[in-house]
């Protein structure tokens, strides 16, 4: 903290002024939309001079860019803690969790959701990382359901195909809820999910079974 006169002003660390900027791009972006917003909004919602702004970032595109790879990054962590216990936890416990944060996870980033789904991205390169994202997050999904099947609890012909209806279905009804309202309860829609789930992956009976 740096007092000059009879004004002080608090001195931050270079990561705080970015994650400030970060975090008023996004309030600005979901506010006026990307289109609309400029940086001297941006700048004054994080109450910084405009200036500074370009110490961290070259245009809006890059601090949009920013904000998609810093989203994706908490994503992706939450995604790889539970694609390390494949194969160690019960496999339906594990069908389970995965579903509970496939649900709450964009629940609590809806803000993001209205942002970087439905506006139009300000570049091409924003576009990139969610399409990365969403393909690094199918590879996992086919990989952890292709495990399971290979462990004899999970049967699907075509597991990429599996996983990519079960994050779709699941993603499409999270941003329904955020985006225009209707009216879901987190834990009817963890539920029809789970339900799901368990019907695209269970083994099916096998004729003259008696199941």
């Amino acid at each position: 903290m740096v007092t000059t006169g009879t004004r002080t002003r608090t001195t931050k660390a270079p990561e705080d002024r970015r994650k400030d900027l970060l975090d008023a791009g996004l309030r600005v972006f979901c506010d006026k939309g990307i289109k609309d917003a400029t940086i001297s909004d941006i700048t004054r919602a994080a109450d910084m001079a405009k200036g500074t702004f370009y110490l961290y970032f070259d245009s809006k595109g890059h601090l949009l860019a920013a904000l998609k790879e810093r989203f994706i990054e908490s994503m992706m962590s939450e995604a790889f803690s539970l694609l390390a216990a494949v194969g160690q936890d019960d496999w339906w416990e594990l069908t389970d969790r995965t579903i509970e944060a496939m649900v709450d996870f964009p629940l609590r980033h809806p803000e993001e959701l209205k942002v970087f789904y439905f506006q139009i991205p300000s570049s091409p390169e924003t576009e990139d990382i969610l399409s990365e994202s969403d393909t690094r997050v199918w590879e996992m999904a086919t990989q952890s359901i292709q495990a399971g099947i290979d462990a004899g609890v999970f049967s699907a012909s075509d597991p990429a195909l599996a996983a990519m209806f079960i994050h779709e279905a699941i993603d499409g009804a999270v941003r329904h809820k955020v985006m225009y309202g209707i009216d879901i309860e987190r834990d009817r829609l963890v539920a029809a999910a789970k339900e799901m789930a368990r019907k695209i992956l269970a083994p099916k009976p096998q004729p003259g079974s008696g199941n």
